[in-house]
């Protein structure tokens, strides 16, 4: 068996060994076969395939001739690895990171790489709210709402009614009220001279004036016993008409006091010349 074939036999060093003149063992297997003595051994680890055997001496001579730097070094090679996808929905890639591959062709991961694993960006979702049970609306609910509209509606009903009612009087009866007409009743007037009389609502006192004939030097005043009561009742109008309401065939005259709640009326009997207070005797029918 050759020399070439043999195994290398690693020989330990000793203190008695250790000397100016003595050669290493490395190199003198070195010089022998011609190639570095730990390039044939077997790697019993991937780690560390480069490691010398220990001493069993603390001290260690460094060879500072030629052929101990001419070793040669091993330059860690920077390799790309694909990125893996984590699990999860709520994780985004993760970067590469650089792997170095060593002379015996194992990759080693580079524990010293600057990329750090993102934080958990997991998004959380707002729980939905529960739904609300909607029961059914009690029924005097809408009754309770028909009267307060029904009493808005009165209310403003009333206003209105009360404001246009005013403004009809202001338009027909002025202020004050007056209220005129022409009617033959008797007294030295005819169809063709009716006499003309004039009802008025002087500071809430009805009052009607008549023109015998037409003539105004021929005038004779009417004033109601008693005084107009009420909320503005110095806006009451005051009308006039003329019926028979005693029976004795003469046309009588009846005042008409209009009250905003009722109408209220009065007569005068005409006695042929003129117009009279009633009295006890008299037997009126309106």
């Amino acid at each position: 068996m050759s020399q070439g074939d043999e195994p290398i036999r690693l020989k330990r060093r000793t203190s008695r060994s250790l000397g100016d003149d003595d050669q290493s063992v490395y190199e003198q297997e070195r010089m022998t076969t011609g190639q570095h003595p730990l390039s044939s051994m077997p790697d019993e680890e991937d780690d560390y395939p480069d490691e010398p055997p220990r001493r069993n001496t603390s001290v260690v001579r460094y060879n500072t001739g030629s052929q101990g730097s001419n070793l040669p070094v091993p330059r860690p090679q920077t390799l790309p690895v694909p990125p893996r996808r984590p699990q999860g929905t709520g994780t985004r890639d993760l970067p590469p990171r650089p792997q170095t591959r060593d002379t015996t062709g194992q990759l080693r991961r580079n524990t010293t790489s600057s990329y750090s694993a993102p934080r958990n960006t997991t998004s959380y979702q707002k729980a939905p709210r529960p739904t609300r049970t909607v029961r059914g609306t009690h029924w005097l609910l809408p009754v309770g709402i028909g009267m307060i509209a029904m009493l808005v509606l009165f209310v403003v009903g009333s206003l209105v009614v009360a404001w246009g009612g005013q403004l009809h009087d202001n338009l027909v009866y002025g202020t004050p009220r007056t209220y005129q007409t022409d009617a033959v009743v008797g007294h030295g007037d005819s169809k063709a001279h009716p006499s003309h009389f004039i009802a008025i609502n002087y500071n809430r006192q009805a009052v009607v004036i008549e023109w015998m004939g037409g003539n105004p030097a021929k005038s004779v005043d009417y004033v109601v016993p008693y005084v107009i009561v009420g909320d503005n009742s110095n806006l009451t109008p005051v009308t006039v008409d003329f019926r028979d309401v005693n029976g004795d065939g003469k046309p009588d005259m009846v005042i008409h006091i209009h009250l905003k709640s009722q109408d209220q009326t009065f007569v005068f009997i005409n006695d042929g010349t003129k117009f009279r207070p009633p009295t006890a005797s008299d037997n009126i029918k309106l």
